[in-house]
């Protein structure tokens, strides 16, 4: 249609030219008006802009065939209420479910096959790794693909030391440096492994999705507060730990309660209302992890850096139950939980995961998305923090069609980069009929920069990387300099025995 209307438009130009030059010499004198001067410069910017379209860019689906077979993929579900579905059998009428079902019969028909998910019994994370291992140790051809949680009762950093999973790179039909694969994971992925991929992330699973990190907040008491809203700040590159300590000092309110003490009907407001893991949320946002690749690529600690140490000491002090700035909230009780809390009105902040937006659609009041504050001004972008329990898509070293499993799985994570992930957000973020713009570009903004601590992925720093979490996250003083110099060398052991296996 594009190229139909540019045809049009040289043909209409084309005419009018003809018309001019007839005229003009039939005429020597100079009688054209200006209003026919103008119409002949629109005319000319209406022909300069449809030259500069360019044909939509539009994916090449692999010319393979399935023959009619199962796609089978390893997946863990019903988990702490995220979003695991791979497969819907029929449309549900749910706006999410309907987008997966279209994306499989997608490509399904593409490839002539049939998406099929598989679960674990109990349909829950525990024991999944330790199954995994089972079933790819037994050298059984049983699985197309697995999601498998980066750490949780194992670690796939652990499987793939053990030669497991297929090195991703190798498959040429997946586009690895597209869009619809998560960047900055596949950048973690490559530490120690001299520049293999075992893993990656994508839409495929929207539970990797909704693990990500974000900070929420009560745009109606922002209001009330008098403070501005805090998208700008984002885009202009400032929102920043100073900001939003500001911020959360701002929401502290004892509104008539004699102190801070936590109270399920009392009135007082508290200025961030959260877990543990907002400690090490807040750490991966200034971009720092506790362990970073060296030139050559290989893994080396990073935890007695100078900004590792001032980020975790600036953490402490955002994460301080005095005065109300801070409050854990983390009882399996829905009374000290730092969603209800949040949703009722009674924080102007929450650092959680995306899925949370579930529960906090139903507040009374509008809340707001962010990206994890910067470390400072100087850092170049944003980053995000995926619980370790996140799924990663893994290739079992028993498939033996490596080239048509990769083409399947690209089709997939380009759908839902496309269809599925927009949808998601929009779900997200749209209460009472409102649909919250902003907190959709915030989303977008954050949707690739999401990772897990790598060294959790290995089960390199789980000792240490637990004391900041739960310490430091409860808002319990860490002395962080000495527990560093007590967990250095236990952990450079770790990695050089994870180093030798790759040898």
């Amino acid at each position: 249609m594009k190229y139909k209307k540019y045809r049009f438009l040289f043909l209409v130009l084309s005419v009018l030219i003809t018309f001019n030059l007839i005229v003009s010499c039939g005429d020597n004198s100079d009688n054209n008006t200006p209003q026919q001067n103008n119409q002949q410069n629109a005319n000319s910017e209406d022909f300069i802009e449809e030259e500069d379209i360019v044909p939509e860019e539009t994916y090449i689906y692999p010319e393979l065939d399935g023959e009619g077979a199962d796609f089978k993929i390893f997946n863990p579900t019903n988990t702490w209420f995220y979003y695991t579905d791979l497969v819907h059998e029929e449309m549900t009428g749910d706006i999410l479910d309907d987008a997966i079902y279209t994306r499989n019969r997608t490509v399904e028909d593409k490839f002539n096959i049939t998406i099929r998910e598989i679960n674990m019994s109990g349909n829950d994370m525990w024991g999944f790794n330790t199954e995994v291992r089972k079933v790819i140790m037994s050298g059984i051809d049983e699985y197309d693909a697995i999601f498998c949680p980066a750490s949780f009762n194992g670690t796939v950093g652990a499987m793939l030391a053990d030669g497991l999973f297929y090195d991703l790179r190798e498959i040429t039909t997946i586009n690895l440096d597209e869009e619809w694969w998560n960047q900055t994971m596949l950048r973690e992925a490559a530490i120690g492994t001299k520049d293999k991929i075992f893993y990656a992330g994508s839409g495929i699973n929207l539970m990797t999705v909704q693990a990500v990190a974000c900070v929420y907040f009560n745009q109606d008491m922002m209001v009330n507060l008098g403070l501005d809203m805090p998208y700008s700040k984002v885009r202009e590159g400032k929102w920043t730990y100073d900001v939003f300590h500001e911020y959360v000092r701002s929401g502290a309110n004892l509104n008539g309660a004699g102190d801070f003490t936590w109270e399920q009907n009392g009135p007082a407001i508290y200025g961030l209302a959260s877990y543990e893991n907002s400690s090490t949320a807040l750490l991966a946002g200034a971009g720092e992890s506790f362990v970073k690749a060296d030139n050559n690529g290989n893994p080396v600690l990073a935890i007695d850096g100078q900004r590792f140490v001032s980020a975790l000491t600036k953490i402490s002090e955002i994460l301080n139950l005095q005065n109300g700035n801070y409050l854990w909230a983390n009882e399996s009780d829905n009374v000290l939980h730092y969603e209800p809390i949040f949703r009722n009105g009674r924080a102007l902040f929450s650092i959680g995961e995306l899925k949370a937006a579930n529960v906090f659609r139903e507040m009374e009041t509008t809340f707001g998305i962010l990206p994890i504050p910067k470390y400072d001004e100087n850092q170049p972008a944003y980053y995000s923090h995926l619980i370790n329990q996140a799924p990663v898509l893994v290739i079992p070293v028993t498939n033996p069609r490596t080239e048509f499993t990769g083409a399947v799985l690209d089709a997939l994570a380009y759908i839902s980069n496309k269809d599925i992930i927009p949808v998601l957000f929009d779900v997200s973020v749209s209460q009472k009929q409102l649909r919250n713009e902003d907190s959709i570009e915030m989303l977008q903004l954050i949707k690739n920069s999401g990772s897990f601590e790598i060294s959790i992925a290995y089960g390199w720093t789980n000792t240490f990387y637990d004391a900041v979490r739960t310490r430091i996250g409860q808002g319990i003083d860490m002395n962080i300099v000495s527990d560093i110099e007590r967990y250095r060398d236990n952990i450079n052991n770790n990695i050089q025995k994870t180093l030798d296996l790759f040898e």
